[in-house]
Order: C-alpha cells, then sequence, then structure tokens
C-alpha cells in the first residue's frame, strides 16, 4: 500500500473517533466559532488600544454576553418585582370580570363559551402558585444543560478569540490551494458572518423601539415591552406574536377594540412585515456597502433567505449557521470554476 493511502485510511478513522469523543462538544464549539468570527472586528477594535491578547479576548466575550444577559437580567427582575406587588384578591377580581366578559361575549357560541368558563374557572391564585411551581420546576429540568451547554460555549468562545490569528493562518497553510485563494473563501464567509451578526441587532433594536413605542400611548411599560419583543423577535415562527397577541386580548377584555385593532395590525403589517422582511434586506445591502471594508459577491437577498432558511431548520442558532454553510458552499464554487472547471 502506498504510503499516501495508508495515510488516509488512518485519518478517516482516527477523524471519526475524534468526532465520537467530542460529539457532545461539536455544536457548542460550532457556535462559539461562528460567533467568534461573526464579532472578530470586536478584536481588532479593542486591540487598537489594548495590545494584551487575554484582555482583549476577554473583553470580547464579555461585550457579548452583556448585550446578551443585561436584557434578559431587565426582565426577570420587572418580572420577579411584579409578582411581588401582585395581590391576590385583585387578581382573584380581575377573572372574574374576564369570566363575565366573556360570557357576555360570546353569548352566540355556547360551545366555545363553555370551554372559555371551564378554563376560567380553574384559574385561581392557588392554582397559578401550583402551575407556577409545576412550570419552574420544568424549567429546572433543562436549565441545567442550557446553563452548562452555554457554559461551554463562552469557554470556547474565549479561546477561539485568544487563538483565533494562529487557528487562521494553520488553517490557510493546510488548505491545498494557493494562499490568497484560501483567504478568499474565509473573507466571504467572515463577511456574511459579520453582515447577519449586524443585522441581526440592528433588527431586533428595530422591532424593540417599534412596538415600545407603540404600546406605550396605550399606557404600557414601553421599555419593557420593548426589550422583550426585542428577545421574542430571536424565536423562530412565533417571534413577537407571544407580546402583541395577549396584549391584544387584555385590549378587547378592557373594551378598546380600536387600540387592539391597531395594535395588531400595527404588529403583523409594520413590525412583521415590513421591518422584518422589507426592511431587513436593505439593512443587509447598506451593511454590505457602505460598513464592510472586503466587498463579498453573495447577494444580499441570497444572505436573507439563508438565513430565513436557517432558522426554519436549525431553530433559533440557524441565523449563523445557514448563511455559513451558504457563504461557505458558493465559495467553494467559486473556487472550482476559477480552479478546475474547463473552459471551452
Amino acid at each position: 500500500m502506498r504510503p499516501i493511502y495508508f495515510f488516509w485510511v488512518v485519518f478517516v478513522v482516527s477523524l471519526y473517533w475524534m468526532g465520537y469523543l467530542y460529539q457532545d462538544f461539536l455544536m457548542n464549539l460550532l457556535i462559539a466559532g461562528l460567533l467568534c468570527v461573526a464579532s472578530y472586528w470586536l478584536k481588532h477594535f479593542f486591540e487598537k488600544y489594548i495590545k494584551n491578547n487575554f484582555i482583549t479576548s476577554f473583553l470580547c466575550v464579555f461585550v457579548l454576553l452583556t448585550f446578551f444577559i443585561l436584557p434578559l437580567y431587565f426582565v426577570i427582575h420587572q418580572s420577579i418585582d411584579f409578582l411581588r406587588h401582585l395581590e391576590p384578591h385583585s387578581f382573584q377580581m380581575f377573572i372574574e370580570k374576564l369570566r363575565n366578559f366573556t360570557s357576555n361575549t360570546f353569548v352566540d357560541f355556547p360551545s366555545l363559551n363553555s370551554s372559555l368558563n371551564k378554563v376560567l374557572s380553574n384559574i385561581s391564585v392557588d392554582g397559578m402558585m401550583t402551575y407556577a411551581l409545576k412550570f419552574s420546576s420544568y424549567i429546572g429540568k433543562y436549565s441545567l444543560n442550557f446553563v452548562m451547554n452555554t457554559g461551554f460555549i463562552v469557554v470556547f468562545l474565549f479561546f477561539f478569540f485568544y487563538y483565533g490569528r494562529k487557528m487562521y493562518d494553520y488553517a490557510i497553510k493546510l488548505l491545498p490551494f494557493q494562499k490568497s485563494e484560501s483567504q478568499a473563501v474565509f473573507e466571504e464567509i467572515n463577511g456574511v458572518l459579520h453582515i447577519v451578526f449586524l443585522t441581526s441587532i440592528i433588527n431586533v433594536l428595530l422591532q424593540g423601539l417599534a412596538f415600545g413605542i407603540a404600546v406605550m400611548w396605550f399606557g404600557y411599560d414601553g421599555f419593557l415591552l420593548g426589550v422583550l419583543y426585542g428577545l421574542a423577535s430571536l424565536i423562530p415562527i412565533v417571534g413577537g406574536a407571544l407580546l402583541w397577541i395577549p396584549i391584544v386580548g387584555y385590549e378587547i377584555y378592557l373594551g378598546n377594540i380600536t387600540g387592539a385593532v391597531f395594535i395588531g395590525i400595527y404588529s403583523l403589517v409594520f413590525i412583521s412585515f415590513v421591518i422584518d422582511n422589507l426592511i431587513k434586506p436593505i439593512i443587509i445591502t447598506i451593511i454590505k456597502q457602505k460598513i464592510l471594508k472586503t466587498p463579498i459577491q453573495i447577494s444580499e437577498i441570497l444572505i436573507f433567505f439563508s438565513i430565513l432558511a436557517g432558522i426554519s431548520t436549525f431553530g433559533f442558532w440557524g441565523i449563523v449557521v445557514g448563511p455559513t454553510i451558504t457563504a461557505f458552499f458558493i465559495a467553494l464554487l467559486r473556487l472550482y470554476q476559477n480552479n478546475f472547471s474547463y473552459k471551452n
């Protein structure tokens, strides 16, 4: 057997066992690596002022954590404060008023009226506390795994920032192409992820701001609901509907039909359709043309649809996984066209 064949056999077997050995960490490694690539511009920014690799890597991770953790901390703090000041008597009176409202509103629909009354009759302060305990135990069952995965992602993210340059140089040397071609592939992926990262942040801020301003006119806490809507917009499929549907229902209960219709149409048409589907591709175009120093050759429409495809296939993390797969595939096609395809 020729040595090269023996090497590839051993390499494939070794690669299989490496994948089997680290299978529990592969997704965490992938997510951390993609986040590092998407936000490596932070490292370049900090390196202009700080020359210590450890400190700049730590600051990059800290900034990313702050972006995700501070809104969650604010929401949890406000929720606990709301529950702490919740009066059982007032809550029970609200349920009674809601039961009377549904009975009078759906009097012509006896089956629906009966179902709603059955649901509302089971709602009480004690029942809510029991449900909260069951829900908290359910959350606790899966939160440990989530916290562990998040911890591994944070650790891997730090090491990717810390050794990013060395890993990049090593990967360039391993690829059997010219250095300029290998760099072009990585720059293409980096550019796409940079666009996706900035677009996602701007989209969250725009949706949260738009919803917060709208509900503030109806007496709600615009800042809290804006933060919640921005976070909810990251959830695949349902998104901001987790916020605006309950508020529309509450406005209907209060008898403010005009306000309920406005909030519903505003959320569906302006936020969900205009901002998420029309303004988002424009933002991608602006970032691609004005912010990125290295131009990429992938259409902004393709980037937009790769985000949608990634979310539908991989869930939340598909925001970065989908565009990465698409960019890598197109970069390989371009590499094949320039080096291996036969020209007539």
